[in-house]
């Protein structure tokens, strides 16, 4: 389906011209699949951390035989969500007010999640769209090796279920 050109790492499909061959563009196609799970998990986490402790439970409903809400049982404490930890990763940050507004001079530690896309957004958007003329290729920003082992990692932390 692709013609390798050795001058520039370009492959040229019946579309256009690409920067990389169709088994590398569906193993960035998934990378970003699981960046954009990585961001999704790194939101709900900062929810999370955003609730005082006494509010991160959850209250089930105790519904009557028509349906209506009577009650709600014990509450049931929420368990920390998880991150994904090839694109993010915990840091201490330090911050001079707390969420309730209350100033402190010398500051303090809070922990947060970053997440870093590590270049596959760019390269991803670059092999999903073809261009006319080989001259016009934007070259990927990862190697295929470097590619080719994020990938594995990927597929190891999908296996083991630590997606939500």
């Amino acid at each position: 389906m692709f013609n390798f050109h050795k001058e520039k790492n370009m492959f040229q499909s019946r579309w256009g011209f690409h920067p990389c061959d169709y088994l590398t563009y569906r193993k960035l196609k998934f990378l970003h699949r699981v960046y954009q799970d990585a961001l999704r998990m790194a939101h709900a986490w900062a929810r999370w951390k955003r609730k005082d402790p006494h509010n991160r439970v959850m209250r089930r409903r105790i519904r009557n035989d028509r349906g209506q809400t009577i009650g709600y049982e014990a509450p049931v404490p929420l368990p920390e969500p998880r991150i994904c930890l090839i694109f993010s990763r915990r840091v201490l940050e330090k911050r001079f007010v707390d969420k309730k507004g209350m100033v402190f001079r010398d500051g303090f530690l809070d922990e947060k999640v970053v997440t870093d896309d590590l270049g596959i957004v760019g390269d991803f958007s670059a092999a999903r769209k073809p261009v006319k003329q080989p001259g016009e290729v934007r070259s990927l920003r990862l190697s295929v090796e470097s590619i080719d082992r994020l990938y594995e990692q990927a597929k190891e932390w999908m296996e083991a279920g630590d997606v939500k």
